[in-house]
């Protein structure tokens, strides 16, 4: 199986030579398409720095840069890294102390906010923050009070990054200690939690432009999971039954069922649609060297279409036949248009030598680029 191995060149520490090593011999196969140029935008964290790594595979070193530079990161006890295709954010809290930051990966524009919405200099009742997320638009910030009976209310500050507003939404009936998780999509605000007198699963779609409840949804009493691909809303029950929701409308325009599915979940998750296709991870049994990999389920076929059986395994052996080294995977990042998938990696001789494989779902070919850091989100961002 045709194959290649790179090892870009580093500036200063991370000088390495350029490596490119060949496994063909002249009988094997040659592949029915060659290998495309792909663009990566990869993160991590490296001690106490946050780190973009943007990678392509044409032999060029890979971009470095310092998030807690070009950002300002300044660090509290919580925080969180959310990356997509098109950004990446970090928010961080603490009691009553917030700070938020989101770099545009499409046209570098960043932007941050130490202290939303002045949260940290209301004293008016006891608060905590339970959480900060966001987006373009947006910044969320769900958190606790106090009210006048002294028992915890729950509430969600959000500011309106282009109107320079900030407005607080009450969800009285949400049991605060059990508040299970949250996404947002463009201006929908979805959140799953349990009924405060009944315990029993609810879900409120909040329009985080106005700053008020759409909906809220009566779950069925074993509901899995629920995800946004646009203004849809897709929820998934144990049974295998899903139903999907128009958003704009208020109406359900879809259900069925979904054998087969791998467990989502549970509550709120984010997700990566291809048309009526979910990239969902294939699990694999334990005990094993290998926990998960991408595989693609077709709602109109009810059936794992991409990644139903294991092939890491195959895939493990053949770099070990190629290189001599039996490499152990981590995270992946996939794009599903091409079916081109990014996967972290480290060498399993106990040094602490990675990088990305470059492979797809048939395995046609696979690549290895070396890098100086073992990335934790991956994002393919071009495949030509």
């Amino acid at each position: 199986m045709p194959y290649t191995i790179k090892k870009p060149n580093l500036l200063l520490a991370f000088l390495i030579p350029t490596l490119l090593i060949s496994g063909c011999s002249d009988d094997d196969p040659v592949p029915e398409e060659p290998v495309p140029l792909i663009r990566l935008s990869t993160f991590l964290t490296s001690g106490t720095e946050e780190l973009q790594m943007d990678v392509v595979n044409d032999g060029s070193a890979p971009i470095i840069t310092n998030l807690n530079d070009e950002l300002g990161l300044d660090f509290l006890v919580f925080g969180r890294r959310d990356v997509d295709e098109n950004s990446a954010g970090f928010y961080f809290w603490q009691q009553q102390l917030s700070r938020a930051y989101y770099k545009d990966l499409n046209t570098g524009i960043t932007f941050s906010v130490n202290d939303v919405c002045g949260f940290s200099t209301e004293n008016d009742t006891p608060k905590a923050i339970r959480d900060v997320s966001g987006n373009e638009n947006f910044v969320v910030l769900p958190y606790t009070r106090q009210g006048d009976d002294m028992a915890l209310e729950f509430a969600v500050r959000i500011f309106d990054r282009e109107a320079s507003e900030c407005r607080d939404l009450f969800l009285p009936e949400v049991a605060t200690s059990e508040v299970e998780n949250y996404r947002i999509e463009g201006d929908l605000l979805g959140i799953y939690y349990r009924d405060q007198a009944s315990g029993s699963p609810l879900l409120s779609l909040i329009d985080l432009s106005v700053g008020s409840i759409l909906q809220t949804l009566n779950l069925n009493p074993d509901f899995q999971a629920a995800t946004f691909k646009g203004n849809d809303l897709w929820i998934f029950n144990g049974d295998t039954s899903y139903v999907v929701l128009n958003t704009s409308t208020g109406n359900f325009i879809r259900s069925g069922n979904a054998p087969g599915l791998p467990a989502q979940g549970p509550g709120m998750f984010d997700s990566r649609f291809l048309g009526n296709q979910l990239l969902v991870d294939f699990i694999y049994q334990q005990p094993s060297l290998f926990f998960s990999q991408p595989a693609v389920y077709d709602f109109d076929t009810a059936a794992l279409v991409e990644g139903g059986s294991p092939f890491l395994p195959a895939l493990q052996e053949q770099i070990e036949r190629a290189t001599g080294d039996r490499v152990l995977f981590g995270n992946y990042g996939v794009d599903l248009e091409t079916g081109t998938i990014a996967i972290s990696y480290i060498r399993g001789n106990g040094s602490s030598e990675g990088g990305v494989t470059l492979t797809t779902f048939d395995q046609n070919w696979f690549e290895l680029l070396e890098l100086p850091f073992l990335p934790e989100d991956i994002e393919i961002q071009e495949v030509q």
